[in-house]
């Protein structure tokens, strides 16, 4: 029986023109791998899934499309997890696609049976990473580090190019949140990070693939769901608070950073569709978000400066 190394979960939507250049690009990356490819469709209502159908066929990948229904990214991912065989996950989106990774991050994690896997940015990251892969002294950092410096800006992860040890996942119960249609990423990772024993950053540089990536039409109106993005923060300080109530540094970085500039981005999304001040601040202090407009040591400058506009003078806040 040959064993499936990677799961490669696709969320598709009306890409009928795009999934033949994306599935090819992802095939290209997972040779050798023992791939298998999850296309969830989300209710298209073009060619997308015969158009899926005929290309795994054609190209001989070990795979299959699941119709999920007319429901929401977050939920097709969980069903792509739950159908899913491989020792590890990776996750891929039409509109944000990176290039060259999987090998790399698989080999990486296969040297340090990593629950979690990321990759570089630069050539001086991929150098620390590469030290750090091989050095048996090295202490790697913890879940909570790595969210601390994410919130800092001082790390970056993207959901679209991680790789996840399957069993972690299952044996902790991590899912996304299928009612948060804004968040539900950076939730997700912060959840993995902050239950994850083992973390590495891959050597291998990330590096966007503008061919095949799916351009960005007209964005639609928002609205207030916006702060969906602020409630999947607040359920990772819950976490914080609860299990990691000796990391003073940690509650104080999404209390005093994360939270506020989540508000302030939400608010920002508003302010840009129409909205009006009066109505913004009144629909923030119904919702409790006006709360969380509190600013520490942990907080910068320039979040201080905004907030402080926000609140005393908002007819001369400009949106960022």
């Amino acid at each position: 029986m040959q064993l499936t190394g990677l799961s490669i979960i696709l969320p598709v939507r009306n890409i009928a023109g795009e999934i033949s250049g994306i599935l090819r690009s992802i095939a290209s990356q997972a040779d050798y791998l023992n791939a298998e490819y999850i296309v969830v469709d989300m209710g298209s209502t073009d060619q997308t899934v015969l158009e899926a159908v005929q290309l795994i066929k054609e190209l001989k990948l070990r795979g299959y499309v699941i119709q999920n229904g007319n429901g929401s990214v977050s939920a097709a991912l969980n069903t792509g997890i739950q159908k899913s065989g491989g020792e590890y996950i990776t996750f891929i989106f039409a509109r944000r696609l990176y290039r060259d990774f999987m090998k790399g991050y698989f080999d990486t994690a296969q040297k340090t049976k990593a629950d979690f896997v990321f990759g570089s940015i630069s050539e001086s990251d991929a150098k620390f990473a590469e030290r750090r892969v091989i050095s048996k002294v090295v202490k790697r950092a913890t879940g909570a580090d790595y969210v601390k410096e994410i919130i800092r800006g001082n790390v970056h992860i993207d959901i679209s190019a991680i790789m996840i040890r399957h069993k972690f996942i299952t044996q902790k119960q991590i899912h996304f949140n299928e009612n948060c249609a804004y968040g539900y990423a950076e939730e997700f990772v912060f959840r993995c990070l902050l239950a994850a024993e083992t973390i590495v950053q891959s050597p291998t540089i990330i590096m966007r693939d503008n061919v095949f990536e799916l351009k960005r039409g007209k964005l639609e109106k928002v609205g207030n769901h916006i702060f969906q993005h602020t409630d999947a923060m607040l359920r990772i300080a819950d976490i914080i608070k609860t299990d990691f109530s000796d990391n003073d540094e940690l509650a104080q970085v999404i209390t005093y950073k994360k939270l506020p500039l989540t508000v302030m981005h939400g608010v920002d999304v508003m302010l840009k569709e129409g909205n009006g001040y009066s109505a913004i601040h009144g629909y923030l202090k119904v919702a409790g978000y006006d709360k969380l407009l509190v600013t520490g040591k942990q907080t910068d400058k320039e979040l201080k400066r905004r907030i402080l506009f926000w609140n005393v003078v908002p007819w001369i806040y400009q949106p960022k």
